[in-house]
């Protein structure tokens, strides 16, 4: 199971004193773009300080009618919020509860705080993915193409196809064929696929079998770098079979 010790978390929490003026960690966070900075007493970690919390601590003063408290007489300390902090050896998906109630989670790394949002856990999930999505629409695709080019006779010329004498075994119907049968099946009948793609057989038949190894390499955990693993050509042949 992931954990966020898996996640490539580069937002780094950026910290200020804790008796620092209000006004001075505001324009801090807006120049440099921060949505949160944290607080920190003798070295420790005692909160977190956002736009929210700051407006919250405005309202209040409002309310209680101390209006002379503007934001370059009033330290940090009065508009900290609690962190919501996680550490690395909690899972994914108990990071997914944890952001359904909040916006970020700091992460402790150590010697370093760091800023966890949703946007971040949405990224490193589209990132994780998109190549299972890209080679389930590929099948698909495959899939519609084979019943393109020959109907209702699919199954039956595949069962003639892939019969008892072929190293493969014989599939029920097309959603029972592998990568294997669909390279095979368009070389072997490539007299009724010619027309469909514009490219030569070889590169077919090549781009096929090249995906279908990439399938199966991620399906069964073969890989040991993800991020080495060659989207563009997944994106390619999505983009290539979607087309024709």
């Amino acid at each position: 199971m992931y954990t966020i010790a898996d996640l490539p978390i580069d937002n780094r929490l950026r910290t200020v004193r804790y008796d620092l003026e209000l006004e001075s960690a505001l324009r801090r966070m807006f120049d440099n773009g921060y949505t949160q900075v944290g607080v920190e007493r003798d070295g420790e970690l005692v909160g977190i300080v956002t736009y929210r919390s700051v407006v919250r601590t405005l309202l209040a003063f409002h309310q209680l009618d101390v209006g002379h408290k503007t934001l370059d007489k009033v330290s940090v300390g009065a508009a900290v919020e609690d962190a919501h902090a996680v550490s690395e050896d909690e899972t994914v998906l108990a990071v997914f509860d944890a952001l359904a109630e909040h916006t970020y989670l700091v992460v402790d790394r150590g010697e370093e705080w760091h800023i966890l949002t949703d946007y971040d856990l949405l990224t490193r999930l589209k990132r994780m993915l998109e190549p299972f999505l890209l080679i389930e629409s590929i099948e698909m695709r495959l899939r519609e193409l084979l019943a393109r080019a020959f109907g209702d006779a699919l199954s039956e010329q595949l069962a003639a196809t892939f019969d008892e004498d072929h190293p493969l075994p014989t599939p029920a119907s097309v959603d029972h064929c592998s990568y294997a049968h669909y390279a095979q099946f368009i070389s072997i009948h490539w007299a009724e696929f010619e027309p469909i793609f514009d490219d030569e057989q070889d590169v077919i038949r090549e781009l096929v079998l090249e995906i279908g190894d990439m399938r199966n390499r991620l399906f069964h955990f073969r890989i040991d770098d993800p991020e080495e693993f060659d989207r563009d050509l997944l994106r390619f042949g999505q983009s290539y079979f979607s087309s024709v």
